[in-house]
Parts: C-alpha cells; structure tokens; sequence
C-alpha cells in the first residue's frame, strides 16, 4: 500500500473507530468483515502473482476453541467455499493452559467443517515451547495487561534514564509523548523489591496451602509468546479473531494497520476487528453454532448468565481487575444478582484446574496484588487481608518507599549479577518526583538518599547469598 494513502486511511480509522465500533448495525458488520477476508485471499493470490518462486498455498485460522474464533472460523469458510478459493485453510491451535472441553470441542468442530470444505486441513496442534511453570519463573509473571506487564518489567531492568523510567516517578512529565507509559500510583508498590519478596508471615496451615510462597517473582508481557508456541512465529498468511475493542494495543494496531496487514514481513487478517462481544453472541445465535461447553451456554438464556464469559488460559489475569469494576456496578444497580469473578467460578466448576493452574503456580500473589478476591476460598481470602494490609502501610510510608524504588533501579544490574555499571539518579530528578507526587522536596537530601542506596545494597547482597 502507498504509504501516504495509509496514513490516510489511518487518519480516517482513528476518527471513526468509535462511530464503526459502536453504532455500524450487525449485518453492516457482518458484510465488512466478509469483505475483508475476500480482500486477504486476493491479497495473498496478488502475492503468488508477483511471487512465483514462493508461492502461498496454504492459510492458517487460529482457532482457539473460544466464541470468537468459532465465528471466525465459520466466517471465513463461508467467504472461502463462496469464491471457491484454491488456497488450503490450516486451523491451527496452540496448547493453551485450558479447559478440559476445549481440545475436545476444537476436533470436533474442525471435524464438522472438514466435511463441509474439502480445502479444510487436518487440525494442527502446536505444543508450548516450555511447560506453563517454567514459563512463569523463567519469563516472568503477566499482571493487569501486557502494556502494565511490559511496563513494570521495563522500569525495572532500565538501563538508562528512559522516558519511560521518568514518567513512571513522574519527571520530566512535560515531555511531549510519552503519556503512554504512565504507571499510576496505586501500582508503584509492584516495582519494590522489599514488597514482591517479603510478604506478610503466615501461619504453617496457610504455607502448605500456599506453596511457592517464599519464591522470588517478576513481570513479564512474554507468556503468550511461549504459551502459543511456534503459532506467533508461522510465516505462512493467517486468520485471527481478534478485536480492536479488547485492549489498548489491539485499538492501536488496527488503527495503523486496518483490519488486512500484507507486507513482505507479515501477511494477518483480523476481519473481527470492530466487531464486539455483543455481535459475536448475536452472530452464534443468527447461524445457531455451537460453542464451547465450558462457557455453560444455553441458547434460550441470556448471555450475561454464562458460566464464563471468556475462555483461553485458565489462569490468565489480563482484565480480571476491569471484570471486577463491571461486577461491582452491576451488583450495585442490581442486588438481586450475585456475580462471581472468573476465579471464583474457576474454583467452583474445576476446582482441580484452580488448585494447579492458581495456587500451586503461585499465581495468587499476582491476583492478590491486583486486588482480585476469591470469596469462595477461604485461605485465600485470609492472605488477600493481610497483603492488603501490607500494601496500605507502603502507602503510608510512601516518601521513605519512592527513594527506596530510585535506589533499587540504580541497583538493579547489581542485583541481577551483571557487569554493567549502574546509574544514579540526581537529587534534582528527585526532587521533582516528590513534587509530583505532593511530597515535601525539601525532605529530599543526598545523605538520606546515599543511606537507603546502602541498606538497598546491602538488601541485594543478602539475596545473592540466598540464591547461591
């Protein structure tokens, strides 16, 4: 594409996302994204044209086992067996941490459709490329969203003075793009050391519970990268039921790339793009598919009565805190309903998943921190209280714990083992940290600061020692 004519275009997406999202009626949509698929099949024939010596014959779906990509599927075979494409479509899935009836569901669906389309291949399973457990302490834990969790994860391994690593204290905040990497308040205590290493003592009835309690943990975007395995990473041309509306990132890409993305590098279709959750019910309903067991999905019901309203890793906390905010609300203007957070239905309908994938991954420590409670477990309901209370006295320690966060970023290389050289923060950036933040500047002083850097270094040695 021209590149002018796609800054144009980009222009026009970013005006109307709201407008296409929000108020384009269903079948509108349903036309669109019809329309998008017949553009990437002629896309990827274009590509054979002027590409003969590498030429596309197949097309992977990523077919998750989840309502949307069962849309998607469906979607696309219609478009498909309607242009009477030559092109083999490939339903791929990666091995997520899932629900025992998603495998199951996946082979029998794309066995349906194979019977409709003989173009359909068999079903391709690409397995992690480490075990679930390993990914977590090798890769590091997801927490709130992928754009959070790359935050924390970048704020702490800074090698610099980054925009990013001021905008997290609040320096420099004049700084002309660069509000994307605001780390609000409520979240700084993730970035303390002190805070992910040393929480609250527990009884031993709650450590047998609670196993990996001790354990060192950090943050990381990356587990989907290794969860999905070498899905991410298939060269071929792919289909993928994604929608802008799911997460900031999601938004962003469609609105500079559109729906299509054909280049030399990547070749993805995300036809759902302004499609909601709203249409993708009324779609199942309009062509009567079936969809996973695990939702509890009753056709005569409405969908707000699901037993889980998304599906995918069974432990995965991205948007739980935002589902809890929609709960709320919801219970407040309708006290006669009684919600359940997706870990508490986990709890409820697979107990044995919950135990594996929550507690013994120590997965629970994120959730906690997130604020996300488990009213139906009591153990975790009883170290949720006492975390909490823990993060309330970082709070009100805040000033002493911002220069013990400044410290521990200077540190960082040295705790991490590395020859790099640290760096240090001027009494000036800090100062206009606790301007920020409504803190007295003046209690901002090089001999404080140099005797927190040393109880920080000396807080560093004794963990080294401990992981020897």
């Amino acid at each position: 594409m021209n590149i002018s004519s796609n800054l144009i275009n980009k222009e026009i997406r970013k005006s109307h996302y709201e407008e296409l999202v929000k108020y384009m009626p269903f079948k509108d949509k349903v036309l669109w994204a019809k329309t998008k698929i017949k553009e990437f099949f002629q896309s990827c024939e274009e590509f054979n044209k002027t590409n003969p010596r590498i030429p596309i014959s197949e097309i992977t779906i990523s077919f998750s086992g989840g309502k949307d990509s069962t849309v998607l599927f469906h979607l696309v075979n219609e478009v498909h067996k309607e242009i009477k494409s030559k092109f083999y479509l490939v339903p791929a899935y990666a091995a997520e941490i899932t629900f025992p009836s998603t495998i199951k569901f996946i082979k029998e669906t794309v066995d349906n459709f194979r019977k409709d389309n003989s173009k359909i291949k068999e079903l391709l399973m690409v397995p992690p490329k480490m075990p679930w457990n390993e990914i977590l302490n090798q890769k590091g834990y997801p927490i709130f969203s992928k754009q959070i969790s790359l935050q924390l994860n970048r704020i702490r391994n800074a090698k610099t003075k980054t925009n990013l690593v001021k905008w997290a204290f609040g320096i420099f905040s004049d700084n002309k793009g660069t509000a994307k990497y605001k780390l609000s308040k409520n979240r700084l205590f993730l970035l303390d050391n002190h805070m992910i290493i040393q929480w609250p003592k527990i009884n031993n009835e709650l450590k047998q519970y609670f196993t990996k309690y001790d354990n060192y943990y950090f943050y990381s975007e990356k587990c989907c990268d290794f969860v999905k395995g070498g899905l991410k990473h298939d060269k071929r041309p792919s289909f993928i039921g994604t929608m802008a509306n799911e997460s900031e990132m999601r938004k962003k890409s469609w609105i500079e790339n559109g729906c299509n993305i054909t280049n030399k590098r990547i070749m993805k279709s995300r036809p759902l793009s302004i499609w909601t959750e709203k249409d993708v019910w009324n779609y199942i309903k309009e062509f009567n598919l079936e969809v996973n067991p695990a939702y509890g999905y009753n056709k005569n019901e409405d969908e707000q009565n699901l037993r889980f309203t998304r599906l995918g890793c069974t432990s995965c906390p991205f948007g739980s805190h935002i589902e809890n905010k929609i709960n709320e609300r919801l219970s407040k203007s309708n006290k006669d309903l009684i919600f359940q957070n997706r870990f508490e239905k986990l709890k409820e309908f697979y107990p044995t998943l919950y135990t594996s994938q929550v507690i013994s991954t120590g997965m629970y420590k994120i959730l906690i921190d997130m604020g996300i409670e488990i009213k139906n477990d009591e153990y975790y309901q009883e170290l949720f209280k006492k975390r909490q209370e823990q993060i309330n006295k970082w709070y009100v320690n805040f000033e002493d714990n911002l220069l013990r966060l400044f410290a521990q970023i200077e540190n960082h290389n040295n705790y991490k083992n590395k020859s790099n050289e640290g760096w240090f923060w001027t009494i000036k950036e800090i100062k206009e940290s606790f301007d920020y933040f409504d803190l007295d500047k003046n209690n901002v002083n090089k001999t404080r600061l140099d005797k927190i850097r040393i109880e920080e270094q000396n807080f560093y040695k004794q963990i080294l020692l401990k992981n020897k």
